[in-house]
């Protein structure tokens, strides 16, 4: 049997996840809300149990035509996220239960196709890749702070010119957008969507409030390099980085991810979810910092209705990456 709970039954949806201790931030209706202003839709989540144990599937369902029949497709939003699985018994039962009932629902929902960033540090890719496309794009990497030692103490090198610090998430907000829109306008080959506007890191400051921390370091007083960093449960995310050009060569995004790292050891985190990075110095500073093996990163495909996929959606494998690569 399902249950479909929308984002407006946001205590029906916290107790599916509290009952599967689910302590992800990504899964919280707070991220759903926040997400939405990128990916305009409904929320659901999706909530599936039968005898070999429980799925719990939060996507955001969105329009593909305007006009009737009406279509839709799903996502799940920016950062990590994709089926939980609470196995029971047989895990192999259990996943192609889960998605007879699901396929069946969207059926009846006029679901034309269904995309998914899968959440690497779940390893929930790894359950479905029988049952869809399965595209891996790059290694994310971790800190186990429980064995972390921090680079730039005890007498290793340091920038004495580079000072981080913890910042106020509204009152700081602009000066972090700045380094954000910066950052943007310089990538190259860079997706539309990934230029986030203003009203959508207001609402990452209104919906998650305490789990939502800003960092930044800072130069001669000025700030050059920052982050927004997600957490909840036993995990930290870090989520959207700034900085301006020229403080790649001094590597102040070592120092900043260092200190984000120390707090969250200090605040009994036990890990700090770096990510991956279309960045190549930015990944170069999470792998030199990470202590974990990395994990890939998957975005997950399955088309539902071929022909009306082929007339509204149409991506190609390469379109797939770049609309749902993360940043």
């Amino acid at each position: 049997m399902y249950k479909l709970v929308s984002i407006q039954e946001h205590i029906k949806w916290q107790e599916i996840l509290d009952a599967l201790d689910i302590q992800d931030i990504y899964y919280t209706t707070q991220y759903f809300l926040s997400a939405l202003k990128l990916d305009p839709g409904e929320a659901y989540l999706f909530y599936f149990r039968c005898e070999d144990g429980e799925v719990a599937y939060p996507f955001i369902k969105r329009k593909v035509n305007e006009e009737m029949p009406q279509y839709y497709d799903i996502a799940t939003p920016f950062g990590y996220g994709g089926p939980v699985l609470n196995i029971r018994s047989d895990s192999a039962s259990l996943v192609a239960n889960f998605r007879k009932e699901f396929i069946d629902f969207c059926e009846n929902e006029r679901i034309v196709a269904e995309f998914i960033r899968f959440h690497p540090s779940r390893g929930n890719a790894e359950f479905f890749k029988n049952y869809m496309q399965l595209l891996p794009l790059y290694e994310t990497y971790s800190i186990d702070l429980k064995k972390w030692q921090n680079p730039f103490v005890q007498g290793k090198p340091t920038s004495p010119e580079v000072e981080v610090r913890k910042l106020g998430t509204v009152r700081h907000m602009f000066e972090f957008l700045v380094l954000y829109y910066s950052n943007a306008r310089r990538r190259e080959e860079a997706d539309s969507y990934y230029f986030f506007t203003n009203d959508y890191f207001e609402a990452l400051v209104s919906t998650l409030g305490p789990n939502l921390h800003l960092f930044g370091a800072y130069r001669e007083e000025k700030l050059v390099s920052a982050c927004y960093v997600l957490a909840m449960g036993k995990t930290v995310h870090f989520h959207l980085e700034g900085n301006l050009p020229e403080e790649k060569k001094h590597k102040a995004d070592h120092e900043l991810l260092a200190k984000v790292a120390e707090w969250s050891l200090d605040n009994y985190y036990e890990e700090f979810h770096l990510g991956g990075s279309l960045d190549s110095e930015l990944g170069d500073a999470k792998r030199a910092i990470a202590n974990m093996q990395p994990s890939t990163f998957f975005i997950g495909r399955y088309i539902h209705k071929q022909k009306i996929y082929d007339q509204f959606i149409s991506l190609d494998d390469e379109d797939i990456i770049r609309r749902y690569r993360n940043i």
